[in-house]
């Protein structure tokens, strides 16, 4: 059989379905890490050459690898250190007073507009923020409203006023999540949060 028939022949078989595979795409990247793996076996077996050639050079270029190497490692370790050892922002980062919205103020806008029911949730919120700013509770985004309710029954409050926001924040939450038709009890829900976030806001006792 002539070199034209064997590779005819090869062609043949190579074009069967079970070696689809063969000429394809993973075909080729394992012939390429295969050609890879064979340079780095020739450098290192020139490096042998070299090493009895050339010792000088040799060393040269084994010790250029190792401080490569070193600076790799250095590098990588002080990334590292001060990633796990970096400060917490900066209080001057965060957001200041000034650039909040005042509740107090748009739940009396509210108020005066007939909106009693968005005007209490204003003043909720409010509330929570100057019961944060006394350090009577911690606000963070997945902390709850019953989560706020349960560290106020044991916080240095007051069991009146604690009491009292307790159920205030239970009655605004009842009617914002439910039925928002006409409800004459939203006013006096209004007011008695108007009353509390009073009391937040005074010199605490």
């Amino acid at each position: 059989m002539s070199d034209a028939d064997v590779r005819a022949l090869a062609g043949r078989i190579l074009a069967r379905p079970e070696y689809i595979h063969a000429s394809g795409t993973q075909a080729k990247l394992e012939g390429s890490l295969y050609e890879f793996l064979e340079r780095i076996i020739r450098w290192f077996s020139r490096m042998e050459v070299l090493r009895d050639n050339s010792p000088i050079l040799y060393w040269i270029i084994v010790l250029g690898i190792a401080a490569v190497c070193v600076a790799l490692i250095a590098h990588v370790t002080w990334t590292l250190w001060i990633a796990m050892t970096a400060p917490e922002p900066a209080v001057a980062n965060r957001i200041s007073d000034k650039d909040l919205p005042d509740l107090a103020r748009e739940a009396e806008s509210l108020a005066q507009s007939g909106r009693y029911l968005d005007a209490a949730h204003r003043l909720m919120l409010a509330s929570f923020r100057a019961l944060a700013e006394r350090s009577l509770i911690e606000l963070r985004p997945d902390r709850s409203n019953r989560w706020i309710r349960a560290a106020l029954a044991g916080s240095a409050i007051g069991s009146g006023l604690a009491g009292e926001i307790d159920t205030l924040i239970e009655r605004t939450e009842r009617r914002w999540f439910g039925d928002r038709a006409h409800d004459p009890e939203v006013a006096e829900i209004y007011a008695r949060w108007r009353a509390a976030f009073e009391q937040l806001s005074g010199p605490a006792r």
